[in-house]
């Protein structure tokens, strides 16, 4: 019996690359949930996805396996008609959710909107799905929010505050996903600090990490309000990809919380990557200070200030509770889950120089 995937969230960085390990890894045909923005129609949308997956390829071999289902996520039955819904309903055996609204200053409604009414959409369907053998929603780990420690992975709501609407949101996802578990066959996946591809060096242009480096590369970023200590959870999104696809093809995984992390002894303090930004940018190294310090300083300088660097500042300040976090993330069952498969997460310093070389090339 052929295999009907439904993937939401294609257009994303970890979305794309979950798309490419199931189809160099599968013969299942992909159903691309995606909807129109701009002056772009969600058939261009999904062709450049392709283009950038397969630069070099004739993209042949793997259209064919895959149509695109104009609709929305966060919109009841999706967007679709009751036709289209019925169809999907019928053909559908397995659902890779992954679409959220990932910025972190969202208003709490408008990342709700996405994360939360969207899963609860995605949730309704695969109940109607007769076929449906197989549910992977992608979560994060920063559902943890403001704890401390070590988190493991079958907790969730301990109470916890959180940073931003995203956490927040994300959150109560993830609550209606577990709710859901007695009756749907669902693995949740949490990754961590997602940053780059470690063999191509490609980057989201959207991720915090990203544009952190970015306004480094560029001459902006002379001082950074952290923990020089802070032990920072990065990980490549080709390594998710592949360890999200050997979970799934696991039998025994529904019902289980995955994280997707560098793990415990792979930690990456801030001022390593201080220093690798240094080495292969060949600027001279940012200074780390405390946030406080930071504030005093900002302070200080107020009325000298120029607008843009008044949005710098404020886009630091959303990404500060993690230069300065203490969480720390078991991956118990991912670590036994991938035990035969030879998978690890790679020291970033072993992958620093290719994504600071698409970087260089990106930015110009």
């Amino acid at each position: 019996m052929s295999t009907d995937v439904l993937l939401t969230g294609v257009t994303g960085f970890i979305g794309r690359s979950l798309l490419q390990k199931w189809l160099d890894n599968s013969d299942a045909t992909f159903h691309l949930l995606i909807r129109s923005r701009r002056d772009e129609s969600p058939q261009d949308r999904a062709k450049q996805v392709l283009v950038e997956l397969y630069p070099d390829s004739d993209l042949s071999h793997v259209s064919g396996r895959m149509e695109v289902v104009e609709g929305d996520v966060s919109a009841d039955r999706l967007g679709l008609n009751d036709a289209q819904y019925e169809r999907l309903a019928e053909k559908i055996s397995h659902i890779i959710h992954c679409a959220a609204a990932a910025r972190f200053d969202l208003e709490l409604e408008d990342a709700r909107k996405t994360n939360v009414r969207g899963t609860t959409n995605v949730l309704d369907l695969a109940r109607k799905c007769d076929r449906l053998g197989k549910i992977d929603y992608i979560g994060t780990a920063y559902v943890a929010g403001r704890r401390t420690g070590i988190v493991k992975e079958d907790q969730l709501d301990e109470g916890q505050q959180h940073n931003n609407t995203y956490e927040q949101s994300k959150l109560e996802a993830e609550t209606l996903v577990r709710e859901s578990m007695s009756a749907l066959p669902i693995t949740i996946y949490r990754p961590s600090i997602v940053i780059c591809d470690s063999k191509t060096g490609r980057v989201s242009g959207y991720s915090a990490f990203y544009r952190l480096l970015k306004l480094y590369l560029q001459g902006y970023l002379k001082m950074l309000p952290g923990d020089p200590a802070c032990l920072l959870d990065l990980m490549p999104v080709d390594y998710m990809a592949d360890a999200t696809y050997v979970i799934s093809m696991d039998p025994t995984s529904p019902g289980t919380c995955y994280h997707l992390t560098a793990g415990l002894n792979n930690l990456t303090p801030l001022q390593e990557v201080r220093d690798l930004a240094s080495q292969y940018f060949a600027r001279e190294k940012f200074v780390i200070v405390p946030p406080e310090e930071f504030m005093g300083y900002i302070a200080r300088m107020e009325r000298r200030l120029s607008e843009e660097e008044r949005g710098m500042i404020d886009e630091l300040n959303i990404y500060l509770p993690y230069l300065t976090s203490k969480l720390k993330f078991d991956n118990s069952n991912t670590l036994q889950a991938l035990s035969e498969t030879g998978l690890e997460v790679p020291r970033v310093s072993e992958y620093f120089g290719r994504m600071a070389e698409y970087m260089m090339k990106l930015v110009g």
